[in-house]
Formats: C-alpha cells, structure tokens, sequence
C-alpha cells in the first residue's frame, strides 16, 4: 500500500486540492484510493456520494477537510493547540485512528491520500505527532508532497488570511512581520525537516508554487506528482478560499478589533465579491511589507535558503532576488484609491434585491451592517 501525505505550506491551492478530493472520494475510492473521513458526518456523506451522487453545496469543513479536522485534534490533544471554531464536534485522536485503520481494513486501497496544510504545524508545535501519524501506515510505502511558495508572496496570501479570519494583526509595511520569524511561516526547515527525519525512506515531492502554477494549479500538479493512476469522470477542480484584494487588506484589518466576529466576516466576504470591482490596481502592484522589511523578509529567510539549496541541490527559489523590490503601489495609497468606489459599492449592495449565489450575495450585506460599516470605511484613517 502507498501512503501520500501533503504537509502543505498554506496558501499553495492546498483547500481546491481537498475540495477536489473530497467530492471524488467515491469514484477514487472505487479506483483503490481512499481518501479516508475520520468522524461521522463525513462517513454519512462519503456514503451518500457513493449510493446517490455528488453532496448538495455546501459542504461541512469536517468532511470536505477531514485531516484538517485531524491534525488540528491531534495538536489539541499534545499541546491544547486550539481546534477553530469551523471544526465542530470531533471524536478523539484515538477514535479518527480507528477510524482510518478500519477503512482501510475493509476497503485494502491500493493508497491512501492524507491532505492538510495544517500538518505544517507539527514540526514546531510537536513533532512526535509526525511518527504518531506514520505508526497509523507501517509498512506502506510512503511519498510526502510539500509545495512552497517564494516567503514575500506567501507571507502576503498567509497574512490576508488570517485578516480574513478575524485575527488582528499590525500591518506587514509595520511589525506585522515581525510575529512569523522563528515560526514555519519564514522556517521552511522547521516545517519540512521533522518530516523528512520522521520518514526518512520517503520519496519527496518538493515543489515550487510557481512550478505548481504552470503545471495548471494544485491539483494538476498532485495528479502528475502522485504517481497514481487517477480514474477518468473526476469531478473537475474549482477555485476555493479566494483572497481579499491587498488594496482592501487594511479596511478588514482595522474592522477586526472593533466588531464581531460574525460580522467582520461578512464584510470581509464582501470585501472579497467587490475585490477586483472597486479600479483597484492589480494585486501584484500593490506594495504589502515596504524596503525595510522586504529586507528584514530576506535576512530572516537566509537559513531556510540555503537548506532548501542543500535539500534541492540548486537555488530552490530561483528569482529570490527579486523579493527586495518593493511593488510599485503602496498599500496605504492603494487603500485610499479604493475608498470611494468602495462605498459606492456598499450602498448599492446595501440596497439590491437577493441574488442566490456568490461568494457574498447582496442581500447578506444587510442594511444593518451597512449601517455599521459605510461609516467605518468613510472615517478609516490609512497611513
């Protein structure tokens, strides 16, 4: 049996890979490729799949991204790492394992698929988890699968993120890059080297996200990197988890800290539907971190260089260098250049008719919340 495990980084297409994934784990799983659920709610749905057909949108976090649901439990039980709120009611660490080794008892798949970002984080937090999770496989034939991205344009996509999310954080232009050093998000080692020691038979697929880019995204690339023979009749993949548009980064960010959660994620989810509807200046102009911290970025980043260099036995980020250039349009001015067609945009969404699909239709942008944010965004001082 051969064990694929994709450890991540974040923002490398790793949630469409999952999606895709998940709503073909029947039609795989007849092909001899499981790609296990772990708690109730996914078996009923992966039942579903294979009697009566693909599941009604939308689908629960738990079965669409069952090993995030995994490690984040598994991290909760060795070190109270939290488990976010988007992971509701999950059985023990010890139960998913029975879990997935009665699955593959009864189904005996020719490979089985684990997919998470979220195992990232087990080399820093509690790297014991990675052989923890290997003893579940003894025997199989393992390969790991991790794509990173080139630190300036990750820590930018990671940190619009967690903007997303509600986290307050200071700007990347600011101290906000000051909390990612020492962490996996500007250690590339500390995320890969615990895995490589934990399985050190293993075959590495070590992959650059512009690489992955050009091979036609994250799934694509797996297929090809996987080794596998993949049915024919898959699902096609689909864009998940879209990002704020960095001209729109610092009205959410400042609107974390000041109102509730359920209602900043509702305007960052606006945020996201007008994104590229506001004559905004394209993404990759707008300028997030500023020379000094690009610097800063690049000095951080030196150690994880030159093991990725050893690793890969070349400059594994080929164009590094140009991550000391600053992009031509500041963040701040961005943000300013937005603020009128943005509020020309809430007012009328404020006042459309329902429309019944979107990344936010109008009518979830109430008017109540236009009331809450029109001035918000009228007032926002950005410098």
């Amino acid at each position: 049996m051969k064990l694929l495990v994709f450890i991540g980084h974040h923002k490398v297409g790793s949630t469409s890979l999952q999606d895709f994934l998940w709503r073909n784990a029947a039609t795989l799983l007849r092909a001899g490729i499981l790609y296990p659920p772990v708690e109730s709610d996914g078996h009923a749905r992966l039942l579903r799949q294979a009697l009566v057909g693909p599941d009604p949108e939308p689908q629960p976090w738990n079965a669409r991204e069952s090993h995030n649901a995994l490690a984040f439990r598994m991290l909760f039980e060795a070190v109270q790492y939290p488990v976010p709120p988007w992971h509701p009611d999950l059985p023990s660490v010890h139960q998913m394992e029975t879990s997935i080794r009665n699955q593959i008892k009864v189904h005996q798949p020719q490979a089985v698929i684990l997919c998470s970002e979220v195992f990232a984080n087990f080399g820093a937090w509690a790297p014991g988890l990675i052989g923890q999770l290997g003893r579940l496989f003894e025997g199989a034939e393992v390969s790991l699968h991790c794509t990173l991205r080139r630190p300036d344009q990750y820590l930018s996509a990671w940190h619009a993120q967690r903007i997303r999310f509600g986290d307050r954080v200071d700007p990347l232009r600011a101290q906000g890059l000051e909390e990612y050093c020492g962490t996996i998000h500007l250690d590339y080692e500390l995320l890969l080297a615990p895995w490589l020691r934990a399985f050190p038979s293993a075959r590495l697929s070590l992959r650059n996200y512009a690489d992955v880019v050009a091979a036609g995204g994250s799934v694509a690339d797996f297929v090809a990197q996987s080794g596998l023979a993949f049915p024919p009749g898959l699902a096609p993949e689909r864009r998940v988890n879209p990002s704020i548009h960095p001209a729109l980064l610092e009205y959410a960010r400042c609107a974390a800290p000041l109102f509730p959660q359920p209602e900043v994620e509702r305007f960052c989810d606006f945020l996201i539907a007008v994104s590229d509807r506001v004559g905004a200046p394209p993404r990759e102009e707008v300028e997030l971190f500023g020379a000094a911290n690009r610097a800063a970025l690049l000095g951080a980043f030196a150690p994880s260089e030159a093991f990725l260099t050893a690793l890969s036995g070349k400059p594994f980020f080929a164009q590094l260098d140009r991550a000391a250039t600053p992009r031509p349009v500041p963040e701040v001015e961005a943000a300013r250049s937005v603020r009128t067609p943005l509020l020309a945009r809430m007012r009328g969404a404020s006042r459309a008719s329902p429309r019944p699909s979107g990344p936010l239709a109008s009518a979830e942008f109430e008017p109540g919340l236009a009331e809450t944010f029109i001035p918000f965004v009228q007032s926002l001082e950005i410098a």
